[in-house]
């Protein structure tokens, strides 16, 4: 990839973990509902237990906080004994409510990035989840007025992000899509003709996780601020 974007007039942001702080909390959430089944099974199994859930729901449930509560009981259902269910389903509707509701924590830098960017170029923010989740972070994090456009999506695949450009008016090659999932953000962008910025986060859902090709044909930063190196 050349240093510096060319022909760019549409920029893309992923929110979780690229705008905010976002998988660190569900890493605790998770930690706390495994001990929740310390007397049935080793921590590291209950997590796996949860993660199956969790992937075999996704056709139904989609992403985000409501979809991982929800699988948190489900899994938590099949393993306790009866008598420990009541009290563990309350635990888990806690954790639930408590991620939800979990204050907006910006990344370094994000918000004066953006304001450099704001008015040079288009700015949207694409993001899956649960609607109203996502909704609620982007209000409480101070930052919609920055933007453009905001989509929020069921996943992010090659056809939506083609759709996405044709609701922008952009052509696939004047797009930049920047995020931290090269699953989500990186490789379906590209795919549908967009140009791409990868900013990997230390903690990932094992569930995004992809390994990176040799010789990556998208823009590598380590924090957003480096992206106006890329586009400024």
């Amino acid at each position: 990839m050349p240093v510096q974007a060319e022909n760019i007039h549409f920029v893309c942001f992923d929110a979780d973990d690229t705008l905010w702080k976002n998988e660190a909390f569900y890493r605790h959430s998770e930690a706390r509902f495994a001990r929740l089944l310390a007397a049935q099974m080793p921590q590291q199994r209950a997590i796996d237990e949860l993660f199956q859930t969790e992937m075999n729901n996704l056709p139904t449930f989609g992403y985000g906080a409501k979809s991982f509560m929800l699988s948190m009981l489900q899994t938590a259902l099949a393993f306790l004994p009866e008598q420990q269910a009541g009290p563990a389903a309350k635990e888990i509707l806690q954790i639930g409510k408590e991620l939800i509701q979990h204050p907006v924590e910006l990344l370094p830098g994000v918000r004066l990035t953006l304001e450099k960017l704001a008015g040079k170029y288009h700015l949207s923010v694409v993001t899956k989840g649960d609607l109203l989740d996502q909704e609620r972070k982007l209000k409480k994090s101070g930052l919609l007025p920055l933007f453009n456009h905001v989509e929020i999506v069921s996943d992010k695949t090659p056809a939506a992000y083609r759709a996405l450009f044709v609701r922008l008016g952009a052509k696939p090659q004047e797009v930049l899509m920047v995020g931290n999932s090269l699953k989500s953000d990186i490789f379906p962008a590209l795919e549908a003709g967009a140009q791409a910025a990868y900013m990997p986060c230390a903690c990932n859902w094992k569930h995004e996780e992809s390994e990176e090709p040799e010789n990556p044909p998208y823009f590598k930063i380590a924090a957003l601020p480096d992206l106006l190196a890329v586009l400024l």
